[in-house]
């Protein structure tokens, strides 16, 4: 019984497998690394995001108030191109409402660019980490526009509101819209 023991011929990874093995791993890892990188951008968008819809929705109230006030009349909502308008033409800053407590009327230009107060890390508002965020990548635009009605003429009790901020985020501008009506008749 003296036979020879057969031993296997036992051979390791070739170079060209480590390398292909590699290659899949660093693919994968980058995969996830960028889809990290998205998550992360789109939580800042949409803090941003959300901030312009809330200073576009502001505006809209602004007008709102005003006109169940009587601060305001119905001949006055309307762009200031227009005869008796009192609302500014394109994007302005997002500045404080001015005297008049509405949004980007001409005495907006006396007050300054708004800032908003967001949590620090302990998640609580009112704490020496919160932080200030100036509001100097926001712009507002309000246009009001007549309505047409059924027979395609211009209804004279109703007009449409948009009211449209953009912010910059990564040198692209985005843009939220909020729109609404406002009636002659209160």
């Amino acid at each position: 019984m003296g036979g020879a023991i057969k031993i296997k011929d036992e051979r390791g990874m070739s170079m060209v497998e480590v390398m292909i093995s590699a290659f899949i791993i660093l693919v994968a890892l980058l995969g996830y690394a960028m889809t990290m990188v998205q998550g992360i951008s789109a939580v800042y968008f949409t803090q941003e995001q959300l901030i312009a819809k809330q200073k576009a929705r502001e505006a809209l109230e602004s007008v709102f108030t005003a006109r169940s006030t009587q601060n305001i009349t119905y001949t006055q909502i309307q762009n200031n191109n227009t005869p008796g308008g009192l609302f500014l033409v394109g994007f302005q800053d997002v500045r404080g409402m001015g005297i008049d407590g509405i949004a980007n009327t001409a005495d907006d230009a006396a007050t300054s660019i708004e800032s908003i107060t967001l949590p620090g890390n302990d998640g609580a508002l009112g704490t020496p980490d919160d932080q200030t965020l100036p509001l100097t990548n926001y712009q507002r635009k309000l246009t009001i526009s007549n309505v047409l009605d059924t027979d395609g003429n211009v209804d004279p009790d109703i007009r449409r509101i948009d009211s449209e901020v953009r912010f910059k985020t990564n040198n692209v501008w985005r843009s939220v819209i909020v729109n609404s009506f406002v009636s002659r008749f209160q």
